[in-house]
């Protein structure tokens, strides 16, 4: 497969930091070789796992699969609901093919109804939500191990925590625990895509969990707050695996400036507690960017300006999910679910998870209150427009699952 280039069509002027960037401006990828594979210790789980893996969330290609296991990434990453299932069956046929599933680290992950009011799990579920009960579990993790064509995975996480109540919810333990036990899975683990720093520390301090799976990128602007907590989970021995790690395609909603997504990735790769990244691959042209990375994890200066300037953005792709909007939203619409909806559709082209994080979203607190909404009164203290971003996807009907 031929590599394609990713050439900007328009320029970049200043920005509102008051500086000239033209170090930000959209580059061709380059032809690298992808050179060594680098490791890392999985803390107390003692896996061995390179420091860029495959987050299988928004392919489901058995050649990218093949290729990137063929190029030494052992751990793929997925979850119960990606690209509603389709995720887990093709890395089952690809593991299956290859006859090596010791060899291949399988990470997928688990999700539960929840009372948004609360911010705590529900134990009563929905149509698109399994109870957070041990029977609530034992189905939905059937399914996936059918899909995966396995009898256990290697890592299982309780997806997509917000609170540390819900990391800690005692009932969820318990499932996973029994699980774990029962040998359907080697190690159990948490992810959060907000909050990071009182989570992971809940999740370190609950004791049970052996790994963490957290946004972490150059973009955030609580990112030295994040760095602390990674670092206590690691001197705790929980495993670190960073995702959302560039930060989005694009820094900006309009224009076709690209993120520099070898800086990103290098940039969290420099914290060594950090064992490995989950970056979302579609081409293999990604594959070989990503995997060139481990050449050199050095930030050069001028990718550390780059990287610099990025984060100081205001209006950039990559929502923070403060959830300080909500307050300023007239009908407290989940805001922050309808941004990462927006995300999936624009940044990544992922409309089935765009589609289906909307339909998550009960009525009250979702799209639907937003098309019968007169004025948008929603505001970002990041500088995001949040009405715009709302108008696109109404307009895509991406509220239709």
């Amino acid at each position: 497969m031929k590599r394609r280039e990713f050439i900007g069509k328009s320029a970049f002027g200043l920005f509102t930091t008051g500086f000239g960037l033209p170090l930000l401006k959209a580059r061709p990828l380059q032809e690298e070789s992808p050179g060594k594979i680098v490791y890392r210790t999985l803390g107390r789980t003692n896996l061995r796992i390179p420091i860029v893996s495959f987050g299988v969330m928004n392919s489901d290609s058995p050649d990218l699969i093949q290729r990137a296991m063929d190029r030494g990434i052992n751990h793929l990453d997925t979850a119960h609901v990606y690209l509603r299932g389709n995720s887990e069956r093709v890395i089952g046929e690809v593991v299956e093919k290859t006859g090596n599933r010791d060899d291949i680290i399988i990470a997928t992950k688990m999700r539960f109804a929840r009372d948004r009011q609360r911010n705590v799990f529900s134990q009563k579920g929905t149509d698109r939500e399994p109870p957070a009960t041990q029977e609530g579990l034992d189905e939905q993790l059937a399914l996936s191990l059918k899909r995966l064509r396995t009898d256990y995975v290697d890592i299982l996480y309780l997806h997509s925590c917000t609170t540390p109540e819900m990391v800690q919810y005692e009932p969820m333990m318990k499932a996973f625990e029994k699980v774990k036990k029962q040998g359907k899975t080697r190690f159990i683990g948490v992810s959060f895509h907000s909050n990071e720093p009182d989570n992971i520390r809940a999740a370190v301090d609950a004791k049970i969990w052996d790994v963490v799976l957290v946004t972490y990128n150059f973009a955030q602007e609580h990112r030295e707050e994040i760095k602390k907590a990674i670092q206590y989970a690691a001197q705790n021995g929980v495993g670190v695996i960073a995702m959302k790690t560039q930060g989005g395609r694009r820094l900006q909603e309009s224009g076709e400036i690209e993120v520099n997504h070898k800086a990103a990735l290098k940039w969290v790769l420099e914290d060594e507690n950090v064992c490995t990244t989950i970056p979302g691959m579609t081409t293999f042209d990604q594959l070989d960017m990503n995997l060139s990375v481990m050449n050199d994890l050095a930030l050069s200066k001028s990718e550390s300006l780059e990287l610099n300037a990025a984060a100081n953005l205001k209006g950039k792709l990559f929502c923070q999910n403060c959830k300080a909007c909500i307050e300023t939203c007239s009908q407290k619409v989940q805001i922050p679910d309808l941004m990462r909806s927006y995300m999936y559709a624009k940044g990544y082209g992922n409309y089935i998870q765009a589609r289906d994080t909307l339909a998550d979203l009960p009525s009250q607190h979702g799209l639907s209150q937003c098309i019968s909404c007169s004025s948008c009164t929603a505001s970002c203290q990041t500088g995001i427009n949040i009405n715009t971003r709302i108008n696109t996807l109404i307009q895509e009907k991406l509220h239709i699952a």
